[in-house]
């Protein structure tokens, strides 16, 4: 049986996950953007707010991540493997904001 090609695993995707493909592509998009203002020796605190930004867009991409794990996979596993659930755990304690970070209201 002949594998499929990466376009028809694109267009079998679900909703989900072609939702988190394109965020993706935008934070792609704004990595390249912020390249372009470093070559373009934009300033500092210009290329500081894109950076800024672009982390926080990759952070809500993890949290969708964890968050479309949880709903998919943990609802229809058995929670005995704790070796599964301590990662999930460790994953939810890495995207935590670190203490230094403002809080947002």
């Amino acid at each position: 049986m002949p594998k499929e090609s990466l376009i028809e695993q694109l267009e079998n995707l679900s909703r989900d996950q072609k939702a988190m493909l394109n965020r993706l592509k935008r934070v792609e998009g704004q990595l390249r953007g912020i390249q372009r203002m470093i070559i373009e020796n934009k300033p500092c605190h210009n290329i500081l707010i894109q950076l800024s930004a672009a982390r926080k867009a990759m952070h809500q991409v993890c949290i969708e991540i964890l968050k479309n794990y949880i709903q998919r996979c943990l609802a229809t596993k058995n929670l005995e493997d704790t070796a599964e659930l301590e990662a999930l755990i460790g994953a939810m304690l890495d995207l935590a904001p670190l203490s230094t970070e403002k809080q947002e209201p």
